[in-house]
């Protein structure tokens, strides 16, 4: 996910000729400072104060805390929405760290004040995506590129194997995944996502339901037989009894915790997480 984003942009950028690399680290001063006039003005006074250019350069990155966007970008190369789950408690786990990074408070706060300039610029300097008057439907299909899971990471990602997967898919969303080659956009894997991790009753809301979804990662992103069967206090032999009229159980061996739910149910038990 993001991690995709941050290296596409990164192999972009590297690819640029020099100058056009060192024209769009202007800009960004630029839009940090406010303007080339304001970036030009900020580096005439640390130039006045006898500052020598590896002074000015770490002056720079103090007042825009590139040290603290390094770090917190590294804890934010997200493979999935498990990892993106699992973030708030990983940040609170470096916060000291994190904190001890910030060496300027203005300008942290002026990077938020400006992120979505900084996006716009970048999609369309390194990427050559320009946004400007699009509507939010084209500007998802220009940017889907950018973004995009396949079979094999999402399959990573629930534990089992693309044989299992593509069973899962049919149960859920029929042939809509089933050719081979399929990139999935992050819209479908959020669809997906959905599907597999929640209950038919629920919707992603990791603002409100966070502490719930991280005792269910605790539990696992798939399960068995044996799981489904030690869950309900059962055996394989009453399991197999009570589901075998359900199509799909004979056909697969492992479950996400959508079908786990739905097949508890169905042995008239209620999961507890």
């Amino acid at each position: 996910m993001l991690n995709k984003v941050l290296h596409n942009h990164a192999a972009a950028y590297i690819k640029l000729p020099f100058e056009k690399q060192q024209e769009i680290i202007n800009d960004l001063l630029a839009l940090f400072y406010g303007g080339r006039q304001e970036l030009a003005s900020r580096l005439t006074q640390l130039k006045e104060q006898s500052h020598s250019d590896e002074e000015i350069f770490e002056i720079l990155k103090k007042e825009t805390n590139w040290d603290f966007w390094l770090k917190a970008s590294e804890m934010l190369e997200l493979e999935n929405i498990t990892e993106l789950i699992s973030t708030p408690s990983k940040f609170q786990k470096h916060r000291d760290e994190l904190l001890n990074l910030i060496t300027d408070h203005n300008g942290l706060k002026k990077i938020f004040e400006i992120q979505e300039q900084l996006a716009v610029y970048n999609l369309r300097t390194v990427f050559d995506i320009d946004l400007e008057g699009k509507k939010r439907e084209e500007s998802k299909e220009l940017t889907k590129g950018l973004v995009y899971v396949t079979k094999e990471t999402i399959a990573m990602e629930f534990g089992c194997n693309k044989r299992t997967l593509s069973k899962w898919f049919k149960i859920h969303f029929g042939d809509q995944f089933s050719r081979k080659d399929r990139k999935i956009t992050i819209n479908e894997y959020l669809q997906i996502f959905e599907a597999f991790f929640l209950s038919e009753d629920e919707n992603l809301d990791l603002n409100n339901d966070l502490d719930k979804y991280l005792k269910r990662l605790k539990k696992g992103t798939s399960f068995s037989k044996s799981d489904l069967a030690e869950l309900c206090s059962s055996d394989l032999k009453t399991q197999k009894q009570n589901l075998k009229k359900i199509a799909f159980y004979s056909s697969i061996n492992k479950f996400p915790y959508s079908i786990l739910n739905e097949l508890a149910h169905k042995m008239g038990y209620e999961l507890e997480f």
